[in-house]
């Protein structure tokens, strides 16, 4: 697996998922996935945080990018096709990573980059809480 070397200490080798910190619907994604089990093959970093200004550094073609990012092994993933890839992990959810793929990516990109617009606009009915002491693991920063 493809790893990133933080201030010459750490280097993850698992998959990374790199979401907004800043977005209840990221959090909420971030802690849907770990519930599911999804932590087991990847870890959670915050574009805002160390790591993700690692990726920057070492992915300067990023840095404009207001997107879920999921660095995978030798593959990195942006916007609708980081969605597919991860629902794609999931046996219950493979059918609708397909259905999403028949989609033109232009498209499915467009869709997503209208909610990332919108999406502080829109309020939670409860606010965000904090990660609990096992979901906390998961996270590298």
């Amino acid at each position: 697996m493809i790893g990133y070397e933080v201030r010459k200490v750490t280097v993850i080798k698992m998959a990374i998922v790199y979401y907004d910190g800043d977005c209840g619907y990221c959090n909420r994604a971030v802690k849907w996935l770990i519930n599911r089990k999804i932590s087991r093959t990847f870890q959670f970093a915050q574009l805002e945080g160390v790591y993700g200004m690692n990726l920057v550094e070492v992915m300067p073609q990023l840095k404009t990018i207001d997107s879920i990012v999921v660095v995978d092994k030798e593959d990195v993933f942006i916007k609708s096709d980081a969605i597919i890839h991860l629902l794609s992990q999931f046996k219950r959810y493979k059918w609708l990573a397909i259905l999403l793929s028949i989609i033109p990516k232009f498209v499915r990109d467009v869709g997503y980059e209208l909610f990332t617009k919108i999406r502080y606009k829109i309020p939670f009915k409860e606010s965000c809480r904090l990660p609990s002491k096992y979901e906390r693991q998961y996270f590298l920063d």
